[in-house]
């Protein structure tokens, strides 16, 4: 392999061969090139986008870097949900036990906040002794006695993806579509799956600020499922505003737990729904609407989501006790400078604001703050008088808290004029 010769090519717009792609990943993956020479190809891939065939290459060097899993024995139908991220979106946390409680299989490998977004990881670490580092037979185990469960990726699965992932985040490469698309999905395909329910987010709180790029994803996410015989159904939501009233981790949590309890925002609610329904109709199950009202009215989605919790040697009792954990030293109110309607929120920004106050890099390593987070008091198209709360951050240290409640402030737009914000479901 001549790395320089890949890197050429690239750069000067052309395509690698499918050949060239599995051994550049696969070298990157073992060690044998570095940061700063894979670098220089993702940037190339970044600015010179990928062929079908390109794209379809990286699936399958990440998937065969490390070992797959196998669930055909469950005669279940096996799914997995997945989201290309947002400020909120706490989706997961919420269909998986849905899901499960329906009679499915799901294996669910999240991740970390990335860029402005948050993780599901991160979220679900907030739950006092849930443990996120399953082995690869612990996973397997839980997901064949439980029904589901949601783990980080383990160093068996995709373990070219797993090192590429933190990379692409450090250099400005998360953005790329065929590198988005070869992160999901090989994921996916390794964890055994045959349907997918795909998120992907569109607005200025999304990787893909536009329609235009969503559907490009989404017609390349699904030719790679197609190729690797995953059933992938595609929704596309927006996201030009958080997802429901919650962002960060704990509180996150507190919120999906109201869900399941039957008391959610509607937005919320609409896009688990939307991306629930079509894989129950694929698993056969009938009037899938009804089911998953059922699984919310019986308990049976809540026993789902503790019995996953204790299985990960989580405390599953903390879920209905949220007022005693993760209690936040600091609290601050983002107060409306002028009264009238809420136009545009900049939702990037507010999630970057959200990740400071529950993310942090640290030189000692990385760290999660549970008790940060924000709750939005007032969404896109609802009145506020001058001086009423917009939002209050939370978390442990004050000159944080501060700052972020100063991000929001600046990311929020006022005007006279009334406003309906369009359906979340696009």
């Amino acid at each position: 392999m001549n790395i320089e010769n890949i890197v050429r090519e690239k750069a000067a717009g052309g395509a690698n061969t499918s050949s060239e792609i599995v051994q550049i990943i696969h070298a990157y993956s073992n060690g044998k090139i570095n940061d700063e020479e894979i670098t220089v190809w993702l940037k190339a891939v970044y600015d010179n986008d990928m062929t079908d065939e390109e794209m379809l290459a990286v699936v399958e060097a990440m998937v065969t870097s490390g070992e797959q899993l196998d669930f055909s024995h469950l005669e279940k139908v096996v799914v997995d949900k997945h989201s290309t991220g947002g400020v909120g979106d706490k989706v997961s946390l919420i269909i998986a036990p849905i899901l499960a409680a329906c009679g499915l299989a799901v294996p669910m490998i999240s991740g970390r906040s990335l860029g402005h977004t948050g993780g599901t990881l991160d979220k679900l670490q907030s739950i006092p002794g849930y443990r996120i580092d399953l082995s690869l037979e612990e996973f397997r185990r839980t997901v064949e006695m439980v029904g589901l469960s949601l783990s980080g990726q383990t160093s068996e699965i995709c373990p070219a993806d797993r090192k590429m992932y933190t990379l692409r985040d450090k250099t400005g490469t998360i953005a790329s579509t065929p590198l988005i698309c070869g992160s999901i999905m090989s994921k996916k395909i390794a964890e055994g799956i045959e349907v997918l329910a795909m998120n992907i987010t569109v607005g200025n709180g999304a990787f893909m600020k536009t329609v235009k790029k969503a559907k490009k994803l989404g017609k390349q996410l699904k030719m790679a499922g197609e190729q690797f015989g995953v059933s992938t159904n595609i929704v596309y939501s927006r996201m030009d505003q958080p997802l429901g009233r919650e962002a960060g981790l704990w509180n996150e949590i507190q919120e999906s737990i109201s869900c399941l309890k039957g008391e959610s925002e509607p937005g919320l609610m609409a896009v688990v729904t939307s991306l629930a329904e079509p894989v129950l109709k694929h698993a056969g199950v009938k009037n899938p609407l009804s089911a998953i009202e059922k699984t919310i009215s019986s308990g049976s989605a809540m026993a789902k989501l503790e019995e996953m919790i204790e299985a990960h040697d989580g405390d599953p009792s903390s879920l209905h006790n949220g007022d005693t954990f993760h209690t936040p030293p600091f609290e601050k109110t983002v107060e409306a400078e002028r009264s009238g309607v809420v136009r545009f929120m900049d939702t990037e920004k507010i999630g970057w604001a959200v990740n400071s106050v529950t993310v942090f890099d640290e030189k000692s390593g990385r760290r999660i703050d549970p008790s940060g987070g924000v709750r939005f008091e007032i969404k896109l198209g609802e009145e506020v008088e001058s001086g009423g709360a917009l939002a209050v951050c939370h978390g442990s240290d004050k000159e944080t808290v501060s700052r972020a409640c100063r991000q929001i402030k600046s990311a929020v737009k006022i005007e006279n004029t009334p406003f309906r914000p369009e359906d979340v479901i696009i």
